[in-house]
């Protein structure tokens, strides 16, 4: 009996065994110790380690190691990068040695002054951030620091030095800066203007902590230009494209996800929200995150759509989200993070590292975007996540990435990204951010004491030059390199750059001072003023009361008449242009067309239609409509521009939809764009202005001038004809008398032939502006770029034999073929100017010394040699003018436009030096006048690059940041300006009770 007792025990000992291995088994988790977790910290550091010492050893002079072949390579500057961006990995690994070594090589060493081209935004995140981060280390590293640190000091003047030639890149029409700056002459001449949306919104951190240091505000101001510039121009529905113009504000990449091109932009707004104090950024945080969640979010994976209708675009998870639950945790929201940090661990668990792409329907990675270069973001979350919930799973997390980093990633000299998640095989690079971000960021996981967990509540004193304040205390922001900021260092500085209250009298801010000049003012107001009441002898008030109104009477009844209350005398005045040409005439009527122009703009702005947003739904409508439904063409034409008149189109729609032909700005420049998308307009607006642009580029086709070939005075003649043409009034019946003409102008064209082109192009805009068909078709092209659903062929309401002709020819003012034509006008006037600018300069070169010396020469010569020196010089002369000519025919008069004036510039200067070796001239009498007409040329041709102001720049980029000042905090570090603060604190009537 007791044999069975024994057995029964044993089987109940084996399954309570079983059920806690099971239970343990669901879990997934394993109970870490104290032990265990410095265990691993050390295991990281021998990894970094290990990493480190080879690129020192075999790479220390290029900017990353190539961990296969244990040499050197430059990527991103030729600055020993690597060493820059592990800085502060060292400080937070406790090798102060190491960290004191460094420093003072580079202070040594390191020299920004380059003639070399790099990215703003990984100079930025790396130099920038890599520099102040261990600046503001220096105390705990133990370094020997100035006098006024953490304001001062080696490392943040060089920080600033860095940041300082990074500026030229954020001087656009925008505001948002050029993805590639040359440390030494700024933008590069041909640099493109499109660049990544996370290289626009990713400078607050590092900008801001630099103008908190230093008191140069430009940094931050220039960095919150950028991100609210990329913030107005967000799509109706709050998503952000991949990739856009910083110069014109247009999307390129019209692909809207949290990974890459984007990522750092949102992680920038809540983190700069907390470093700079600025709640603002974190509502534009959240604002995103409603769209982001809406559209992108699919059963806690986060896919890419369209930023301008939501739809599903890319069904893809990139490596580069993984820092997006570290976000969510940061900002409280722990739940769906440890949701979402689940999925991407499995992909993780599946091979062993996470590929750039895996396809979330297709359950694996995508083909050719299998690589790994050892990316930290999914580190990084699970280090966030763990310290907001101290789950033990993502320690095991960061077991497992450190065992297969070490299994698959190692080699004799570094760890080598992996080319392949499938297969591990590996490829010859070791990027920086492996030592600056996926080393600290495991370190740290393990390294619970860390003094960059600290939370605030203790921190060591230092003393500035006026005060003494804290700092070391926490908490750190990270920037997107993993480069720690240490929030109280920034207000111990602001404290000693902008103190407030420096050079205050406080005694005249007394509660008695303030009351005794508040009784004074009111005492000298009171014997100033006069009672304002009726005299005694109301009988004479009254007379004169009477006198008074008839005075008024009288006046108003002589201004009635034509006359005037006042005396005035005729005086004639005489007035010359530059040519000492009489001008009154030309002033007269330039002054009526700038009144007529003011009436017309006044007209076109009392004409502005309040918002009411087109939709889907009111185009099925109007496609809806057929002719049966209207009594006669006149209802069916108003019905049509009602319609276009009653919707409108907001400017993200106008811009997201891509309605403006870009083939228009080859002809009429890159204004007309700027033009087109400037502002909410309604549809009969934007189909006007399309028929504007259409009726100038009929004209200056019709005239030739796009390849318009003549020498100056017949160019002049020709030019001064069609201004000419333009500026006369003639009705549409000349159109149908004159009977048609060639469609192309050559040089010699009459003058008749000139206005039979400029009337067949106003004719043309005429009808366009009641062709209900084109109009149909415009509002089709909206619904075909807004939608995707195929629209069904449309009947065309009205016929053209429907309307009458006086209906589609209706008489044009004046001022409106003015407007009308105001585009071909500016080029044709451009182009008769420079017309005008050639003659001049050649009729200055025949009436120098110069020619007179040379013509006296050739006298005294034989005249065979005469003969032949002359065709010499004509052969050159002539060659240098058809050049110069080429320059001015092919130039635009947009000046938005950029051109390659060096180019120009040194071929003219070739040109001219060649005819001044065969006038056998001297060098410093011919520059002086072939030096005007070069200098002559590039101004009216080009538009040549100013200098880099960075006062300018402050200007422009506080100009911008005006609209968003009632967004900002009332003690706002930068807008607490001492006039206003004194005047709203001390110079108010002030009543104490108790006085």
């Amino acid at each position: 009996m007791q044999h069975w007792i024994y057995v029964y025990k044993l089987l109940l000992c084996t399954v309570l065994l079983l059920l806690l291995l099971l239970a343990s088994d669901v879990s997934g988790q394993k109970h870490f110790t104290r032990a265990r977790k410095l265990e691993l910290r050390e295991d990281v550091r021998r990894m970094f380690q290990h990493a480190y010492e080879g690129y020192l050893r075999h790479a220390s002079n290029y900017d990353e190691l190539r961990p296969l072949t244990c040499d050197g390579h430059d990527t991103w500057g030729s600055y020993s990068l690597t060493l820059i961006d592990a800085l502060d990995t060292l400080a937070v690994m406790g090798n102060f040695t190491e960290f004191q070594r460094v420093t003072q090589l580079l202070e040594q060493k390191m020299n920004f002054d380059r003639d070399i081209n790099v990215s703003v935004f990984e100079t930025n995140i790396r130099i920038v951030g890599g520099l102040l981060s261990a600046h503001l280390l220096s105390k705990r590293a133990g370094l020997d620091l100035e006098q006024g640190w953490p304001c001062q000091g080696p490392l943040l003047r060089m920080a600033e030095d860095v940041a300082r030639r990074l500026l030229p890149a954020f001087d656009t029409n925008t505001g948002m800066p050029y993805g590639t700056v040359n440390l030494r002459y700024g933008v590069p001449k041909g640099e493109t203007s499109v660049t990544c949306t996370a290289g626009v919104g990713t400078f607050l951190i590092e900008f801001g902590t630099l103008s908190r240091l230093t008191g140069n505000s430009i940094y931050e101001e220039v960095a919150m230009r950028a991100v609210h510039a990329l913030w107005a121009h967000r799509s109706s529905i709050g998503l952000f494209g991949n990739h856009i113009d910083v110069q014109s504000g247009r999307w390129t990449a019209l692909d809207s996800g949290i990974g890459a091109g984007v990522d750092s932009l949102f992680e920038y707004l809540v983190k700069a929200s907390m470093l700079l104090n600025r709640p603002e950024l974190l509502e534009l945080f959240h604002e995103a995150r409603s769209a982001i969640d809406k559209y992108m979010r699919k059963e806690d994976w986060y896919v890419w759509v369209g930023m301008n209708k939501g739809h599903v675009t890319l069904p893809v998870f990139q490596s580069l989200e993984a820092f997006w639950p570290g976000i969510l945790s940061i900002v409280g929201d722990t739940e769906p993070a440890l949701r979402t940090i689940s999925r991407y661990i499995g992909v993780w668990k599946k091979y062993g590292f996470l590929p750039e792409f895996y396809n979330i329907a297709a359950g694996e990675a995508s083909p050719n975007r299998e690589v790994y270069p050892l990316r930290p973001e999914l580190i990084e979350s699970a280090m966030y996540l763990y310290r907001a919930t101290r789950n033990e799973y993502l320690l095991e997390l960061g077991e497992h990435m450190l065992e297969t980093i070490e299994f698959s990633a190692k080699t004799k000299c570094g760890y080598a990204t992996i080319r392949n998640v499938v297969t591990h095989e590996k490829e010859n690079r070791m990027e920086s951010f492996f030592l600056a971000e996926t080393s600290k960021y495991l370190y740290l996981l393990f390294d619970e004491d860390n003094f960059l967990h600290d939370d605030g509540s203790g921190g060591e004193l230092v003393s500035t030059e006026d005060d003494v304040c804290v700092v070391q205390a926490g908490a750190y922001i990270f920037n997107t390199e993993a480069h720690p900021m240490d929030m109280s260092a920034l207000h111990c500085c602001h404290a000693h750059k902008e103190d407030i209250y420096a050079g205050l009298d406080l005694q005249r801010f007394s509660v008695r001072s303030i009351f005794e000049r508040s009784r004074e003012r009111q005492v000298a107001v009171q014997e100033q003023w006069t009672p304002q009441c009726h005299p005694g002898n109301y009988e004479h008030y009254y007379e004169q009361e009477r006198e008074r109104d008839g005075e008024k009477t009288e006046k108003a009844a002589g201004k009635d008449n034509g006359e005037s209350a006042t005396t005035t005398m005729a005086v004639d005045i005489e007035v010359f242009d530059e040519f000492q040409q009489p001008a009154g005439d030309l002033l007269v009527s330039n002054f009526e067309r700038i009144r007529e122009e003011r009436e017309l703009n006044q007209s076109l702005q009392r004409s502005e239609v309040p918002r009411n947003q087109l939709t889907v739904s009111d185009l099925d409508d109007f496609f809806a409509q057929r002719r049966e439904n209207f009594a006669s063409a006149a209802e069916a034409l108003n019905y049509v521009l009602s319609f276009m008149g009653n919707f409108t189109m907001d400017v993200a729609f106008i811009r997201g939809l891509q309605l403006y032909d870009t083939n228009i700005s080859s002809v009429l420049g890159p204004g007309a764009q700027k033009e087109y998308e400037s502002r909410m307009r309604s549809l009969w607006q934007l189909y006007e202005l399309e028929q504007q642009y259409a009726a100038n580029i009929r004209l200056i086709q019709g005239l030739g001038l796009l390849s318009f070939q003549a020498d100056g005075e017949r160019m002049h003649g020709h030019l001064a004809n069609v201004l000419e043409s333009l500026d006369r009034s003639s009705s549409f019946e000349e159109v149908q008398t004159n009977g048609s003409s060639s469609s192309s102008a050559s040089p010699s064209m009459p003058l008749t032939d000139i206005r039979q082109v400029i009337l067949q192009a106003r004719n043309g805009y005429a009808m366009a502006i009641v062709n209900t068909t084109a109009m149909q078709e415009f509002a089709q092209r909206i619904y075909l770029s807004g939608t995707t659903d195929a629209a069904g062929r449309y009947r065309p309401l009205l016929e053209p034999d429907e309307l009458r002709q006086e209906d589609r020819l209706r008489p044009m003012k004046p001022a409106e073929e003015r407007e009308l034509f105001r585009y071909a006008r500016r080029i044709i006037d451009f182009r008769k100017r420079m017309a005008e600018t050639v003659d001049r300069l050649q009729t200055l070169m025949q009436e120098t010394p110069l020619a007179a010396k040379s013509k006296e020469a050739a006298v005294k010569e034989d005249a065979h040699h005469q003969a032949s020196g002359q065709a010499e010089v004509a052969t050159v002369y002539a060659d240098s003018k058809a050049k110069a000519l080429e320059v001015m025919t092919t130039a635009q008069p947009d000046e938005s436009k950029p051109h390659n004036h060096q180019k120009e510039k040194k071929q003219l200067t070739e040109t001219t030096t060649a005819a001044a070796a065969d006038l056998e001239m001297e060098p410093e009498e011919t520059g002086s006048v072939w030096s005007q007409f070069v200098q002559t040329i590039l101004r009216k041709t080009t538009v040549q690059r100013v200098k880099f102001d960075e006062a300018v720049l402050l200007e422009k980029t506080r100009k911008a940041l005006e609209k968003y000042a009632d967004k900002e905090l009332p003690h706002h570090l930068f807008g607490c300006h001492r006039p206003e603060y004194i005047e709203a604190f001390a110079y108010r009537d002030f009543y104490p009770d108790a006085l």
